[in-house]
């Protein structure tokens, strides 16, 4: 079990789900609406605000998203929105990348994406032991991919979906040439992607993104940052920004008092 399985095991079986208990932040139906629009990075204000999935779902639809909760539970899930409890937990929460892409691609196919196969959810876990996690939604052609070692540049791999490596996103193939698209990505809270609930939040989101078909270049240079142990700066930042959109005057983590060294 690898790293990002045992802090979720650990989240689920305990129910700590610090994200959602450790602090409030109230939400107007302004604001929900251009958290949607921000997308993935947004996730924890949705989670710390408690706002319900019904009502979340709502905003979704008047904020005109060809995606809702309600498509994320039928599609992903292949549970009825009308059926879930009120925490949102139907026993499907991912613990891997692998899980979760599949979840993506059951939400994309269902919306008429021929290929929706080729989309995946990848992550970088090297902050995971503090807590955070990297996580990318990528366009990538084909199946099996020969690249260079993420961490290890002189080692060629080849891969599959058989293997964890195959769930991070490369730039580049080992001759160069240009292999994964980055549609949406965030640093996040580990504890707000330990739940159901909050995983078909952070599905939905991206699966948004994922339609609007834009590129989003800018992860490559925070993927650097972050495998340099700069993962801090990369999270502030990326909730400064986040913050500032939603007229909010203290991001998440300076509530928690996430500081730069």
């Amino acid at each position: 079990m690898g790293t990002f399985s045992k802090l979720l095991f650990v989240a689920l079986l305990t129910t700590c789900i610090a994200c959602a208990h450790n602090q409030t932040i109230s939400l107007q139906t302004n604001q929900i609406a251009i958290g949607i629009q921000a997308g993935a990075p947004a996730l924890p204000y949705f989670v710390y605000s408690k706002i319900s999935l019904p009502h979340l779902n709502e905003e979704f639809k008047n904020s005109n998203a060809l995606i809702t909760l309600e498509d994320t539970y039928d599609a992903a899930f292949g549970v009825s929105f009308n059926d879930i409890p009120a925490n949102g937990y139907t026993g499907q929460a991912f613990d891997n990348m692998e899980t979760a892409s599949r979840y993506l691609q059951n939400i994309l196919k269902s919306k008429g994406i021929i290929d929706s196969q080729n989309y995946y959810l990848t992550s970088i876990n090297t902050a995971n032991s503090d807590g955070y996690i990297l996580i990318a939604a990528i366009y990538r052609p084909v199946a099996t991919i020969s690249v260079f070692g993420k961490f290890n540049f002189l080692a060629r791999q080849t891969l599959t979906a058989k293997d964890s490596e195959f769930f991070q996103a490369y730039r580049k193939d080992d001759t160069q040439n240009d292999l994964d698209i980055v549609y949406e990505w965030a640093a996040l809270p580990i504890d707000c992607v330990s739940y159901q609930a909050f995983q078909a939040i952070l599905l939905t989101l991206t699966a948004n993104k994922i339609l609007e078909q834009k590129p989003d270049h800018d992860y490559w240079r925070k993927e650097r940052q972050w495998i340099a142990g700069n993962h801090l700066s990369v999270m502030v930042k990326q909730d400064i920004q986040v913050s500032q959109a939603l007229g909010i005057e203290k991001g998440f983590t300076q509530s928690q008092k996430i500081h730069l060294q």
